[in-house]
């Protein structure tokens, strides 16, 4: 492998080893990537990785051609789906654009106070966590796909372990109350 495909390999394998991490702190505890320097640092440096991931793939890859990056995504759709559509790529872009906003956000508090740029917020990052899932288990193979798996099951555990502490508190609170 060249030094331009490792560099296109793993600037997004670590890309995506930080956003879990930071992720599955964000499910523990949901404005900790405001209130914590730390993971919004960690926050901060994937969203970089994944800055030069796209910048590497369109320089190495696809020598700065839209279209090439295009035609790649839809080859490599149709490989596994079994349909040609290149239409991935303005998922990837929109990606990015999320993450960036959210990046802005941890490090600006621009959302705080204002319930309906929360909810964007919130929204784009289920859609961050639904590409990375699909660009990781679905589109990758091998002990790439098992990784994703696994990082995928404990994100999930950890959420459904959010929700039954969040009722139990609730239970406990409604208890009392009455």
């Amino acid at each position: 492998m060249t030094q331009e495909h490792l560099l296109i390999a793993w600037s997004i394998r670590l890309s995506m080893l930080l956003f879990v991490l930071v992720i599955a702190s964000r499910i523990v505890n949901p404005r900790t990537v405001v209130d914590n320097t730390i993971t919004r640092c960690l926050w901060t440096i994937a969203f970089v990785l994944f800055v030069v991931h796209v910048l590497a793939s369109f320089h190495f890859a696809h020598q700065w051609s839209h279209d090439s990056a295009y035609q790649a995504t839809a080859k490599q759709t149709l490989e596994l789906l079994g349909i040609e559509v290149g239409m991935g790529v303005y998922f990837n872009y929109l990606f990015l654009a999320v993450w960036a906003m959210d990046v802005i956000n941890a490090w600006t508090h621009f959302a705080e106070g204002r319930r309906t740029v929360q909810w964007m917020l919130c929204i784009g990052l289920i859609y961050m966590i639904f590409i990375a899932f699909n660009g990781i288990v679905v589109f990758k193979s091998g002990w790439l796909r098992i990784v994703g798996l696994v990082a995928s099951a404990l994100l999930l555990a950890a959420f459904v372990n959010k929700c039954a502490k969040l009722q139990t508190t609730q239970r406990v609170e409604n208890g009392l109350n009455q």
